[in-house]
């Protein structure tokens, strides 16, 4: 039995379906991970008695720790506790203190003793976060579906009951290479660290920018010696930074001062913060190329102040999945904090602003050549019927070819779209692509968005 390792069996033929998204596995494993104690297996199977009580029977013996997600209720289909007493050999009765409890959670029900029937005998634990009771049996967890009460069940079982191990080490570094490129010299440099740091590679694409993500993994000073032997093989145009960093701040501030309307920008930027504290103020961020700018620029500024990344909104509905794409990876390498909301745009705003209550100046994107905008200045205040905000626009000056100079000059990733041929992206089935960037020597194929010649042309395409 490996020490500190944990296996989770997720119950559910909604899952098997694809009816539901299991949401569970990626919280329960962070946790995890973070006292040191790791996956090594994730089993989904149906709402069947033998399946969960053959699986439980094998892994019960193999690892230290077992926890089982879903099929707990009162209904014909929860089935895990009748599996469980049938993997350990045990009977089926009504536990009083499951029933004590039950009866006080839910007063008055007719059927309240079906919660109560469990294997005999069972360590009950009481989750006080969210007053529910979860079951034991020897080295197993028995917890809930729902990723609501799985979540506050682990968080207090981990917190109060798992002993803490030694939580590994790791680092990561990204490679301006193409992943096949690196596969030999990547082999043999695994295998010199074996046994000591697990070596990993994930293929990385933002616009049009390939890279390699190698992750690192062990003791901390294994790991760190690793990730410079391995730095160390590639020259330093190679090398790529995979999260947005104070050093990639100081080299934005230094190349703006080329550039009159960067340093305007700035200076927008700087008169937003000195009108309001930090977490007064976030970002709309769509993932376009406007306010990607936007948060670029900002990040920076933030990052030599030494704050906290932005809050964001994205309003999702019928929105390209390459944007959504793009969304999660610049949340990831910003250290974005994004909150997501449906359309229309109007409601999800004000219930964006309701759950945000000190929340008074908007981060936009908005430039002067966009629809309605010919009036744009630094700072505005919302229109009438809008939630009360102070609009602030840091590129509302910036025409179509300073936006991708910025862009391109300054490494900044951005959606892949735009390398298809869309010069402006909005809503998915309102968006074409524009027709000025078909490839004249091969109409199949479209130019990317930064050879458009005539700016004045941004927005064909879209509806």
């Amino acid at each position: 039995m490996e020490k500190n390792t944990a296996v989770l069996i997720v119950i559910g033929d909604e899952i098997l379906r694809g009816q539901v998204e299991d949401k569970n596995t990626s919280y329960l494993a962070s946790k995890l991970y973070a006292i040191g104690i790791k996956f090594h297996k994730v089993i989904i199977i149906p709402d069947s008695v033998f399946d969960i009580a053959k699986e439980l029977s094998e892994v019960s013996k193999n690892y230290p720790l077992v926890f089982t997600a879903g099929g707990v209720g009162p209904t014909h289909d929860d089935l895990t506790y009748e599996a469980v007493a049938k993997c350990f050999k045990l009977e089926i009765e009504k536990n009083q203190e499951l029933l004590d409890i039950y009866e006080k959670l839910l007063p008055n029900e007719s059927e309240i003793e079906r919660y109560a029937m469990a294997p005999s005998p069972c360590e009950v634990i009481y989750i006080k976060s969210f007053k529910f009771p979860v079951i034991k049996v020897n080295n197993v967890y028995v917890l809930p579906g729902s990723p609501k009460y799985f979540q506050s069940a682990v968080d207090e079982i981990i917190v109060s009951r798992l002993k803490v191990g030694v939580p590994l080490y790791i680092d990561e570094l990204d490679i301006a290479l193409k992943e096949l490129k690196l596969v030999k010299g990547l082999d043999a440099f695994a295998e010199r660290w074996k046994d000591r740091v697990n070596v990993g590679s994930y293929p990385q694409q933002m616009g049009s920018k390939h890279s390699t993500r190698i992750t690192f993994e062990g003791k901390k000073e294994d790991v760190l010696n690793a990730k410079e032997e391995f730095k160390n093989s590639f020259p330093p145009c190679r090398l790529r930074d995979s999260k947005f960093n104070r050093s990639l701040a100081e080299k934005v501030f230094a190349k703006i001062q080329n550039y009159h309307h960067l340093k305007r920008s700035w200076s927008i930027i700087e008169e937003c913060f000195d009108r309001f504290s930090s977490n007064e103020v976030f970002l709309s961020f769509n993932g376009g190329k406007d306010c990607t700018a936007v948060l670029h620029l900002t990040s920076a500024f933030l990052a030599l102040k030494g704050a906290e990344p932005l809050l964001s909104l994205y309003i999702i509905g019928d929105s390209f999945p390459e944007v959504d794409e793009f969304v999660v990876k610049a949340a990831a390498y910003y250290g974005l904090r994004v909150v997501r909301k449906n359309r229309p745009m109007k409601e999800a705003l004000t219930e964006f602003i309701n759950e945000n209550s000190k929340l008074r100046a908007c981060l936009m994107g908005t430039r002067k050549a966009d629809p309605n905008a010919e009036n744009l200045e630094p700072f505005c205040q919302t229109d009438a019927g809008w939630p009360s905000l102070i609009r602030v626009n840091p590129i509302f000056d910036w025409n179509y070819n300073q936006i991708w100079q910025f862009l391109l000059d300054f490494n900044v990733p951005y959606c892949s779209l735009y390398d298809k041929g869309y010069s402006s992206v909005g809503i998915a089935t309102l968006t074409l692509r524009n027709p000025l960037l078909r490839d004249p020597n091969n109409p199949s194929i479209y130019l990317p968005a930064h050879t458009l010649a005539d700016e004045s042309t941004e927005r064909q395409g879209r509806e």
